[in-house]
């Protein structure tokens, strides 16, 4: 069986990005999801009130996850960005999900280790396809912007968590995230030597996914899309299309097919 992934940083919702900030984005950061209509979308950045917006343009879709602060106040979560995991609920069905902090207590709410600049999380599901009983998690992520030694212990978190699954369920695994390293960073070599990489299937270059809206192919990712034994990446595909002369984020969606063995 084969599944159609996607990791989309949806870039935060605020005024100074001018004429790309959110509410000029909403309905073309659907579209971008809706031209190829992944049966599972890694969103990060993406604040409850975002979610929100993008909630009522995508009504095929369902989504987990909470806010990375871990506030129980309803105004301060409206403004807490989450890595939701958006999923076809026509085909999909979760039969277990939770959230996890990137920190030495990642069972804490808001907690945070290390050089990490801010609270980061990763939200996982195990998801059971409806037509054929099959079964697989998705974990989801993004790992912090500054803290290189919080990166690298994101990656052996991660890791360790993806292995519970593994070892508890015996079903594959995949990933994404917006990581914030380039593919030389200890981070990422330490989650490829485990993982299989989407783009290790491209034949071209992969080029910058993070472009600051300005668009163009030079540089390196930081976005990715990993898999474990038991999935096999098929295609990947690095969106770089503009809708309506805009681009849907600062991030371009990285797309991804895997085959379930």
């Amino acid at each position: 069986m084969e599944l159609n992934l996607m990791t989309f940083n949806l870039r935060v919702n605020t005024p100074v990005d001018g004429s790309n900030a959110w509410p000029c984005r909403i309905r073309h950061a659907a579209a971008a999801i809706k031209k190829t209509a992944p049966l599972v979308v890694g969103t990060q950045e993406g604040t409850n009130a975002m979610l929100l917006d993008l909630d009522r343009e995508l009504p095929e879709y369902s989504r987990l996850g909470e806010g990375r602060s871990g506030s129980t106040n309803e105004e301060d979560k409206l403004h807490d960005e989450c890595c939701a995991i958006y999923y076809r609920h026509d085909v999909l069905a979760p039969v277990a999900s939770g959230q996890f902090w990137l920190s030495e207590t990642p069972d804490v709410p808001g907690s945070k280790s290390w050089d990490s600049s801010l609270p980061r999380i990763c939200t996982w599901a195990c998801f059971e396809v409806k037509a054929s009983g099959r079964r697989f998690y998705a974990f989801n992520t993004h790992f912090d912007h500054l803290g290189q030694r919080a990166r690298e212990e994101s990656a052996r978190l991660v890791l360790e968590r993806i292995r519970r699954c593994r070892e508890a369920d015996g079903v594959p695994v995949v990933l994404t995230g917006d990581f914030n390293a380039f593919p030389d960073n200890p981070a990422i070599t330490a989650l490829k030597e485990r993982l299989a990489d989407a783009f290790d299937i491209l034949e071209e270059k992969v080029g910058r996914t993070f472009h600051a809206f300005e668009g163009g192919t030079e540089g390196q990712p930081i976005d990715y899309l990993f898999a474990t034994e038991g999935a096999e990446f098929t295609r990947t595909i690095v969106h770089r299309e503009r809708w309506e002369g805009v681009y849907p984020s600062d991030h371009y969606p990285v797309e991804a097919h895997v085959r379930l063995l």
